[in-house]
């Protein structure tokens, strides 16, 4: 009951919600953006969607891993932002800017000069490996764009900037569907490009992004105050700092996404009508899961500032409340995924049969949707801003490559069971790993002050 206090307490919910609510505007902008994306390429039929899809799985990775830097970058951020240190956050970002600057040219060079090479691993059909390579060697352009500006817009959360977000995202949301209308049907006079279209659409609102983030950071930011002298300039002794920390994080982000790319092997060796349900589904829990996402960042925020500050009790039991809130979140969302399957799948010119398997999977992903709410609050909301990255990354890595990927593999492609159980299957790590994550918060062994 205790634990629970804490949510109705006035300061812990301001700076709960101050947060949350913000990132979930984002995440419902993100959703939109690519919804729309989705049901405009899903007028040019099954090959258009399941090829860009497939495509975006490399640019998937590359988020993921930009996700992994910022995220890692925040555990520190957010404990001397409590301690109230910005010269050591200063040198702390320097060191994210560069290691993204690394990840932006590694991730150019291999899907702008081998996208056919990468789309053949997601795919065997020859029609779905040309569209998505078409798309991937144009819209890497991006990259470079994108992940500074996610890095940048990632890093203010942990001072509790949020709101600069929404108006970004909300910018290259209309920028982005804009284009995305002219260029893929060839409207207003533009030519109709198609899936090149779409790449195009994407440079434009990243490149849009940047510039606005770039003027917000070193023209309107108050509370870190970064400026180009100090990117330059720091203080290499965080260097070591950096490493433990953060480096268990971009694994943990680089290994799950390999296998989450491995579990769309399966599914594209399946066919790509299980392709194409699956990206329905996972377009739609985007959309269920926006306030679960915002409370995940709120909460690895909130911890963090309470361990840097030294308030150690009081982390402990705002974890347990927020696993508690985690509990209807979860609920609510696996409800509302079940019951939008059939509008949503309505949006789109797919045939019956992909039809049909797409209900099927969204009412599998119903239920998933329940444990992811548990998985992001708990493991990448209260365990990793608490300084457990480790035990993070032994649970979300371990389940997935022991259990979900060798067993989903065999199901799907060796004894050829129904897509409906073989998806399930292949999700079935996020039911363990939260097993564990619940025993770690409650044990309180998670906590770690990372601060000098």
């Amino acid at each position: 009951m205790k634990a629970l206090s804490i949510l109705f307490d006035r300061h812990t919910r301001t700076a709960l919600w101050t947060i949350a609510l913000p990132i979930a505007m984002q995440n419902l902008i993100t959703y939109t953006t690519n919804m729309m994306d989705t049901v405009m390429l899903g007028q040019l039929g099954e090959v258009a969607i399941s090829g860009t899809s497939l495509g975006n799985q490399f640019g998937t990775i590359f988020m993921v891993l930009t996700f992994g830097i910022a995220s890692g970058t925040n555990i520190l951020l957010s404990q001397y932002w409590g301690k109230g240190d910005s010269a050591s956050m200063h040198s702390i970002l320097a060191v994210m800017y560069r290691v993204t600057l690394v990840l932006d040219i590694l991730f150019f060079i291999c899907a702008r000069f081998f996208p056919a090479q990468i789309m053949a691993i997601f795919s065997p059909d020859a029609e779905v490996i040309a569209a998505g390579a078409q798309y991937l060697k144009i819209v890497c352009y991006a990259y470079f764009m994108n992940g500074i500006s996610n890095v940048v817009l990632m890093s203010l959360r942990s001072v509790g900037t949020v709101k600069i977000s929404v108006v970004v995202y909300i910018t290259s949301l209309f920028v982005n569907v804009f284009f995305n209308w002219a260029l893929i049907f060839g409207h207003l006079g533009f030519p109709r490009l198609e899936i090149v279209g779409a790449a195009i659409a994407t440079i434009i609102a990243r490149a849009v992004e940047i510039v606005i983030v770039l003027i917000y950071t070193f023209g309107f930011e108050k509370k870190i105050r970064m400026t180009p002298r100090s990117i330059l300039r720091y203080d290499h002794s965080f260097l070591r700092d950096y490493r433990h920390t953060v480096t268990p994080v971009i694994c943990n982000e680089l290994l799950w996404s390999l296998g989450n790319s491995m579990l769309l092997v399966v599914m594209g060796r399946i066919g790509r009508e299980f392709v194409t349900a699956n990206t329905i589904s996972t377009v739609t829990g985007q959309f269920v899961q926006i306030f679960i996402v915002g409370v995940c960042n709120a909460a690895a925020v909130l911890i963090g500032n309470a361990i840097g500050a030294e308030k150690y009790d009081y982390a402990k039991e705002l974890a347990r409340a927020l696993l508690v809130l985690a509990v209807v979140l979860g609920v609510v969302s696996g409800l509302v995924m079940f019951l939008l399957r059939p509008f949503v799948v309505s949006l789109y010119n797919i045939p019956e049969a992909t039809r049909i398997l797409a209900m099927q999977i969204m009412a599998v992903a119903s239920v998933i949707t329940f444990f992811q709410s548990l998985s992001f609050v708990g493991m990448m909301g209260i365990l990793r801003g608490g300084g457990d990255a480790r035990f993070v990354l032994f649970c979300d890595v371990g389940f997935l490559w022991l259990f979900s990927i060798p067993l989903g593999f065999v199901a799907g492609l060796v004894w050829h069971w129904a897509p409906p159980l073989v998806y399930f299957i292949l999700k079935s790590d996020e039911i363990l790993k939260i097993i564990a994550a619940v025993f770690r918060i409650w044990s309180g062994k998670w906590v770690t002050n990372l601060t000098r």
